[in-house]
C-alpha cells in the first residue's frame, strides 16, 4: 500500500494538485475507482492530506444504487468522514440523453457543495484506463485537437479546481489497493453490457490493446500529457490571433473573413478549434472534427451567402465578408431563414431542436437510436436527391395517403392536429430536389415515404427530437 501512497504523493507534487491547506471534496460512487481514491487520501502523510469530505449522488437508475449509497454512507460514518449525498429521483429522469442528464445533475450538485462546504478542490477517480478509452473513442469519432488530448489532470470548476489524481494509475492497481487495504466497493452490473459505446471499448477493444502491450494505458497517458503540453505552449499565440479575428456581439460571434484569409491555414485551424472548444460550446458538450472542416468549407465556398448548423444549437452564417456564429437563442428567433442540404450518412443539427439525417438503409438500421427517434424509408425513386431540410414556409403543401392521394396545406395539418403555435414555429420540412415536401418530421409523411422498417428501401430519414 505504501508504494501506491508514495506514487500519489509524487503525482500531487509534480502536478501541484493540492496541499494540506486545501479543502477537498471526493466524488465517490461506490465503485472500485472512487473507493480506492478515498482509501489513498485517508492514508496520505500530513504534508499532503487536506481536510476532505465525500460527495455521493444516488441516481436511482439501478437496483444496486441503494446498496452503493448505503455502503458509501456507512463507510464514511465508520471512518468519521463528512458525507453529503443527493438523490436524482426517478420522476426527474428524462426520456432521452439519460447519461448526459445524469452527468449534468451530478456536477451541478458537486458545484453546489463546493460553495456550501466550502471546498477548494473536487477530486474524481478517473484513471489511466479511462484516459485510454476516452482518447480512442474521440479519435474514432473524430474530435478536435483538445478533444483527443483526453482528460485533463486539472481544470477550473465551480469556485475552485476539478482534479483527477489517479490518471497515472491503472484499473488493476485500484483493485489491488482496495484488496490490500480491505476497502469495500461495489461493481456496477451495467459495466459488462455492450449497449453503451464506452463499454464496448472497455470490454472488447481495450483488452486487445493490452494483449499487445500491458502498459498501453500508461503510454496513452504519456501521449495525453505531451499533447496538452504542446497546446499549453501554443495557446498564447492562438489566443492573440483569436482576439484579433473574432468579435463578440451580444450572444453571437463575428469572424472577420478578410483578416482570416491573411492567416496561414494551420493557424486558422488552431484558432477555430480554440474558438469552438473554449468559447462556443458549453463544457461537457462534444464538438466533432467534421464540424471544424464544415466551417472551413463554408468559409471557402464561393457562395457569398450560406449557413450550416453546428452542435449545441449554434449556426454558422456566411454573409459576404463576415461569418457570424449565431447563438441558439438567436437561431430560434431567426428560424424562418433556415435551410440546409442533407448529406448522405451525416446528421444535421436543427436550430429549433433535435437533429435529422439521411442514411443508407444498412447504416440506419445499425445505429444506436433513442426510443423517441422517428425513421422513415424512401420508397419512391421519383423523390429526387439531394434532399433539403428547411423551416416552414407559407403555402407549404404535402401529398398524403397512398390509396387516395390528396394535397394538404401544412398549416391546415397543424390546425387539424391542434398543434400549439410555439410547436408549429419549430417544425421543419424535408423536401426533394424539385421542392416537393417529403416529410414534416413528427407530424406527417408524404406518399413517397414509409414507416415500415421491414419494407425494402435503399435510404432512410431519421429524426431525433
Amino acid at each position: 500500500m505504501q508504494e501506491y501512497i508514495l506514487r500519489l504523493c509524487k503525482e500531487l507534487g509534480r502536478q501541484q494538485l493540492w496541499d494540506n491547506e486545501s479543502r477537498l471534496l471526493l466524488a465517490v460512487s461506490g465503485g472500485v475507482d472512487s473507493m480506492a481514491l478515498l482509501g489513498l487520501v485517508q492514508q496520505l502523510p500530513p504534508e499532503w492530506q487536506p481536510q476532505f469530505a465525500v460527495v455521493h449522488v444516488h441516481h436511482h437508475l439501478r437496483e444496486e444504487s441503494d446498496e452503493e449509497y448505503r455502503m458509501v454512507r456507512d463507510y464514511c460514518e465508520t471512518q468519521k468522514i463528512a458525507f453529503f449525498a443527493e438523490h436524482w429521483t426517478e420522476e426527474s429522469h428524462p426520456k432521452s440523453n439519460l447519461e448526459m442528464a445524469a452527468r449534468e445533475f451530478r456536477y451541478a450538485f458537486f458545484a453546489d457543495m463546493m460553495e456550501k462546504w466550502p471546498a477548494t478542490h473536487l477530486a474524481t477517480a478517473h484513471h489511466a484506463d479511462d484516459q485510454l478509452e476516452t482518447i480512442l473513442m474521440r479519435l474514432v469519432r473524430g474530435s478536435t485537437l483538445k478533444g483527443i488530448s483526453g482528460i485533463a489532470m486539472s481544470r477550473t470548476f465551480g469556485r475552485g479546481q476539478l482534479v483527477r489524481p489517479l490518471l497515472q494509475f491503472q484499473k488493476d492497481e485500484l483493485y489491488q489497493i482496495c484488496g490490500i487495504a480491505g476497502i469495500p466497493y461495489r461493481e456496477d452490473s451495467t459495466n459488462s453490457e455492450l449497449t453503451f459505446t464506452r463499454n464496448r471499448y472497455r470490454n472488447s477493444i481495450i483488452p486487445l490493446l493490452k494483449v499487445e502491450n500491458n502498459q498501453a494505458s500508461r503510454h496513452f497517458g504519456d501521449f495525453s500529457e505531451d499533447l496538452q503540453d504542446v497546446l499549453t505552449v501554443v495557446q498564447p499565440v492562438v489566443s492573440q490571433e483569436f482576439r484579433s479575428l473574432f468579435n463578440k456581439v451580444e450572444a453571437d460571434w463575428v469572424l472577420d473573413l478578410t483578416g482570416w484569409k491573411a492567416c496561414d491555414v494551420s493557424l486558422q485551424r488552431l484558432v477555430l478549434s480554440h474558438f469552438v472548444t473554449e468559447r462556443l460550446i458549453p463544457a461537457g458538450q462534444l464538438f466533432r472534427r467534421s464540424q471544424l472542416t464544415a466551417i472551413m468549407d463554408l468559409i471557402e465556398n464561393q457562395s457569398p451567402q450560406k449557413q450550416i448548423s453546428l452542435a449545441g444549437g449554434w449556426q454558422a452564417r456566411k454573409r459576404y465578408d463576415k461569418l457570424t456564429f449565431l447563438s441558439p437563442d438567436s437561431v430560434r428567433i431567426d428560424f424562418s431563414d433556415f435551410s440546409e442540404q442533407l448529406e448522405l450518412n451525416k446528421w444535421v443539427t436543427l436550430p429549433s431542436h433535435g437533429r435529422i439525417g439521411l442514411f443508407h438503409n444498412d447504416n440506419a438500421v445499425s445505429k444506436e437510436l433513442p426510443l423517441e427517434a422517428v425513421s422513415v424509408g424512401i420508397t419512391d425513386e421519383s423523390a429526387l436527391m439531394p434532399f433539403t431540410v428547411r423551416s416552414r414556409h407559407s403555402g407549404d403543401k404535402i401529398v398524403l395517403n397512398k390509396n387516395q392521394p390528396f394535397t394538404k396545406k401544412v398549416s391546415r395539418l397543424f390546425v387539424d392536429k391542434k398543434i400549439p403555435d410555439e410547436e408549429r414555429r419549430k417544425a421543419c420540412i424535408v423536401t426533394d430536389d424539385e421542392g416537393r415536401i417529403l416529410w414534416v418530421p413528427g407530424y406527417a409523411q408524404s406518399v413517397w415515404l414509409s414507416e415500415n422498417d421491414k419494407e425494402q428501401t435503399r435510404y432512410r430519414l431519421i429524426y431525433i427530437k
